[in-house]
């Protein structure tokens, strides 16, 4: 059902707030005098329609005393998006405020992140225990502005003794719980199980039925969030496309857009088709490791293999543009990175024609294959108002049947002229998950081939100069100021929440939504009552990623 912005509007007139102003197109932002009436908020939303909170991004302001939290719903049905903001006091002791999880189921982690970031604690949160970081960490809130760095990397040893401590605790606590005659136990699924990568599944299960399944994250953290901060806002970008390298463009692309709001700088149309164009390369590059991961959760390795050499030709184009393979920094504030030499064209051209001459093939042995369709087709299942209340996005949010894409509902680089269509599935199972990458690979190809004769077309009418077009000058030193900028990112929206502070050479903070978090955090509700064998199948269809769970 459609709705209108104008009843986001209407949600703030029985609250005292700051401001309520337009933000772009379709975001809102508004300031709540009083933190005290966020769930009050979050309810009115909800109301509204509003049923999705992408993430809270808290900003410390040591020298003034205060901690600012920022909160982003969204309307993922109807494109509307409102941006919260309130404050309370930074001291630990009073560093509080309720929680919005109760309302807002897809705010947990993201709460618990903040606090364990941070030093927010969330009143009435169903289980605000730290997240991401390890125990080391603990009680020390990394983030805060005052945190010394360097003495805590003084101590390793402490700290490695402090995580061994901790995880003995962990099994001497099971070992005291569980009954020694029972068929009940806990299995450690990772952190290097070869289906989960660097994640540990806390597995409580009875035989073969799983009871409840705890997440554990962080062994891949790399504190990026504070490392942009050490650098500036050119050099930011070899942390912000380490939010995973196998889709690292449109990460940069994403940032770079939220600097360049923030210096009031338009980037030329050939840098926007070129974005799109290194974009969709990078889109590729993901879902045919996504396509070769979830086949090998079932034991079936040669999909990945096929899947391989076909990327090894998109690979080759970003070779052939920035030097890398993977670690490209191909894009960057003003535009992107380096100019165009034609022949890169040529490039892309020999791996469009090996994508067409292959993906049928692949598609028809393995896609239809009959252990996939037959398991996967009946587990795993997610309903559409589900994955709208537990804030889904990208292919697992569009196989649950929701038209949500940010390239579509915001469009960003040139997307806004590109022929393109949302790929949904109705069923929400672990197979339809599967069958959208299909989709959508063949849907980047069709964008790909778009944006190669957008620009082979533009540079012959000599409307783009390829060896100019691609940077305009961005300054060194910024405003302050604050943005938020969204992409679709190979395994759903990306957002980047970006504060500076006057004449800065490097951003003050930068929040850096990952979907990855939401499509973990789920994953106890999804495998509750299953078997053992069903958790690799249900987690290699969430396209989860490590690099942007844990950051």
């Amino acid at each position: 059902m459609h709705r209108s912005m104008e009843g986001v509007v209407k949600v703030f007139e029985n609250f005292d707030t700051e401001y309520v102003e337009n933000y772009k197109p379709t975001w809102i932002k508004a300031k709540l005098n009083s933190p005290d009436e966020i769930v009050a908020v979050a309810k009115a939303l909800k109301a509204e329609g509003l049923r999705t909170l992408s993430t809270v991004s808290p900003t410390d302001w040591p020298d003034e005393g205060r901690m600012e939290l920022n909160y982003f719903f969204e309307d993922l049905e109807s494109r509307r998006n409102c941006w919260v903001k309130c404050e309370i006091p930074r001291e630990l002791e009073r560093c509080e405020i309720d929680s919005i999880t109760p309302v807002m189921p897809s705010a947990e982690w993201h709460e618990r992140e903040a606090f364990s970031m941070f030093g927010v604690r969330f009143s009435h949160h169903p289980d605000l225990r730290p997240l991401i970081i390890s125990q080391d960490y603990y009680g020390k809130f990394p983030y805060r502005g005052d945190f010394d760095w360097k003495a805590h990397e003084a101590e390793q040893e402490e700290q490695i003794k402090a995580i061994v401590r901790d995880f003995k605790e962990e099994q001497e606590r099971n070992d005291a719980e569980l009954d020694p005659d029972g068929s009940e136990t806990v299995l450690n699924w990772g952190p290097t199980h070869p289906a989960s990568g660097p994640i540990r599944l806390i597995v409580r299960c009875d035989g073969e039925e799983v009871l409840s399944i705890d997440p554990e994250i962080g062994y891949v953290w790399r504190a990026l969030e504070d490392l942009v901060t050490r650098k500036d806002f050119v050099g930011a970008i070899v942390a912000v496309e380490r939010l995973c390298f196998m889709d690292n463009i449109n990460s940069m692309t994403g940032y770079s857009m939220a600097v360049e709001e923030i210096a009031g700088v338009e980037i030329t149309e050939f840098a926007k088709w070129m974005r799109v164009l290194l974009g969709e390369i990078s889109r590729v590059s993901s879902h045919m490791m996504g396509m070769g991961n979830f086949f090998n959760t079932m034991g079936l390795h040669t999909m990945m293999l096929w899947n391989l050499d076909v990327r090894e030709y998109f690979l080759d184009v970003l070779e052939s543009y920035s030097g890398a393979r993977i670690a490209t920094a191909a894009i960057e504030p003003g535009g992107v990175r380096y100019p165009l030499d034609m022949t890169l064209l040529e490039e892309l051209d020999r791996a469009l024609e090996k994508f067409d001459a292959t993906i049928g093939e692949i598609e028809a042995v393995f896609a239809k294959n009959p252990t996939m369709r037959y398991r996967a087709g009946r587990i795993g299942r997610v309903t559409r108002e589900e994955a709208i209340d537990w804030g889904f996005s990208g292919p697992v949010l569009r196989a649950s049947g929701v038209e949500s894409d940010i390239r579509l509902c915001e469009p960003y680089a040139a997307y806004a002229q590109v022929e393109m269509g949302y790929r949904t599935a109705e069923g929400g199972t672990a197979a339809d998950r599967f069958q959208i990458l299909f989709e959508e690979l063949r849907q980047s190809v069709h964008i790909l081939k778009q944006a190669r004769r957008r620009l082979a077309e533009g540079v012959a009418s000599g409307e783009f100069d390829p060896q100019k077009d691609h940077m305009v000058k961005v300054p060194k030193r910024l405003p302050a100021g604050e943005a938020v900028s969204r992409v679709e990112w190979a395994r759903g929206e990306v957002l980047m929440h970006l504060v500076t502070t006057e004449k800065a050479k490097s951003p003050y903070r930068l929040k850096m939504r990952a979907p990855s978090v939401n499509h973990t955090m789920v994953l106890d509700r999804l495998l509750r009552g299953k078997t053992l064998s069903d958790i690799p199948l249900v987690f290699g269809s969430m396209y989860i990623c490590q690099g942007d769970l844990d950051r």
